[in-house]
């Protein structure tokens, strides 16, 4: 049977202080400080593993080429608009910025449907910054691809800019 008349004293810390800080508190008041500094950069990693993205770079944003494409039922229409105007530039950023458009780390795909519409949004920057290329597909109420936030909300946005080309 184990000798119960022995309490373990608490071992000083390596930095000297003494053991639940140095007013005597517990050791969760010596070590909260120290986890609360450290919880921000956990959210984040986790927000990051989780696939929320990162946020698209508008700065310096010269054009904006949009498209999409609709898979069924024949013919196959699709749609395009170019925004060069500082107003339309604007309306664009503030509508990715409500929406809380991001570009993912990872590229969702459809898991076998049939249809649906395919956009592509490509990002043109002057001042040597490369192009930026979102897309998204959504069919049958599921929207996959390389976006991150409302990309819901912001195709309801994007459609009705898009005007349809001439099959041919």
């Amino acid at each position: 049977m184990p000798d119960r008349t022995a309490v373990e004293q608490p071992r000083a810390p390596r930095d000297g202080t003494t053991p639940g800080g140095a007013d005597g508190g517990s050791i969760v008041s010596a070590i909260m400080p120290r986890w609360a500094s450290v919880l921000p950069l956990c959210l984040v990693a986790a927000a990051t593993i989780a696939g929320c993205g990162s946020p698209v770079d508008t700065s310096n944003l010269t054009q904006v080429q949009m498209s999409s494409s609709q898979a069924l039922p024949p013919p196959y229409g699709s749609a395009q608009a170019v925004l060069t105007s500082a107003t339309s530039l604007a309306t664009f950023r503030k509508a990715m910025s409500s929406d809380g458009i991001g570009l993912s780390g990872t590229t969702t795909s459809s898991d076998g449907c049939a249809g649906g519409t395919e956009y592509t949004i490509v990002l043109v920057r002057s001042g040597g910054k490369g192009s930026t290329t979102l897309n998204a597909y959504d069919c049958g109420g599921q929207i996959t691809g390389n976006m991150t936030g409302n990309v819901a909300g912001f195709l309801d946005y994007v459609s009705p800019l898009l005007v349809a080309t001439p099959s041919g």
